[in-house]
């Protein structure tokens, strides 16, 4: 199973890295071929689109920019009952960058697509992928 944390998603605040990331959830929900668990924020409890989910009563309400800094805080200062949320994830998935909680399992974080700007071979990214995910 692969664990997807959104702890730092705050609705209406991020742009683009929200498409992003709900995108993404949309397109493994179409076409993933994994088992997955989405652990949400108290200020996005609906923000799986479709996917398997809990909410994290655990992280604290975090809307605005003290509100966040307190959550984050707080859940990087004592991540165990976070942690324990993804205890079965073979790998967790961080979309918005930030590893709230660590996790004693591998890391992946957003891939940059390959191209020109990118310096790296869609082979190489692939790869990465590939091996992330074993």
């Amino acid at each position: 199973m692969i664990g997807i944390s959104l702890l730092t998603l705050v609705p209406g605040e991020l742009g683009g890295s929200e498409t992003y990331v709900r995108e993404l959830l949309r397109g493994l929900g179409r076409v993933g071929l994994h088992e997955y668990k989405v652990l949400l924020p108290p200020a996005a409890p609906t923000a799986s689109e479709g996917l398997p989910a809990e909410l994290a009563t655990e992280y604290h309400l975090a809307q605005t920019i003290l509100q966040r800094l307190v959550a984050m805080g707080t859940a990087a200062a004592r991540p165990g009952p976070l942690r324990e949320r993804l205890d079965e994830a073979s790998v967790v998935h961080y979309p918005l960058t930030i590893r709230i909680p660590p996790v004693e399992q591998p890391p992946s974080a957003a891939l940059p697509a390959s191209g020109p700007a990118s310096g790296a071979s869609g082979d190489a990214l692939d790869k990465v992928r590939s091996a992330q995910l074993k």
